[in-house]
């Protein structure tokens, strides 16, 4: 455009910009996160690794160990924050299951589909084994 054609609002078109609602109605929105998963899941893998810690605490003493068992709560509460972050920014989380309908109902997986149970079992084989296991080493270690 020449300088001339500025000046001269008859030789262009003026154009509003888009409002900024119009361009957050279009912006993609978080999708669930786990949909098919109840609260109480959540809560019982909060639950068996605070029992992990537990037997840590009472069965490791020095301060060696202690700052081992604080450096590992440290992660093991970041690996329960992101996904509280996670569900946090949901859009819906009243769609979840309560754990009743979840053990009913049973979950996809992608290897097919799993009962509720046997998920639950899968969820806290890990962390229940490895709570009895540093009891039962820290019990022989007290009584040798």
């Amino acid at each position: 455009m020449r300088h001339k054609e500025v000046r001269n609002r008859e030789a262009f078109e003026v154009v509003e910009a888009p409002r900024a609602a119009q361009a957050s109605e279009t912006r993609p929105q978080p999708s669930a996160a786990a949909p098919d998963m109840p609260k109480a899941a959540g809560l019982f893998m909060v639950l068996a690794y605070g029992a992990l810690m537990a037997a840590f605490a009472v069965t490791i003493r020095g301060a060696r160990a202690d700052f081992a068992m604080l450096i590992g709560a440290f992660y093991l509460s970041m690996f329960f924050a992101v996904p509280a972050v996670f569900l946090g920014i949901e859009r819906d989380g009243t769609r979840r299951p309560e754990l009743a309908e979840f053990l009913d109902c049973g979950i996809d997986t992608a290897t097919g589909r799993i009962s509720g149970g046997g998920a639950l079992v899968q969820m806290l084989t890990v962390p229940v084994l490895l709570a009895f296991g540093v009891l039962a080493m820290g019990i022989t270690y007290l009584l040798v």
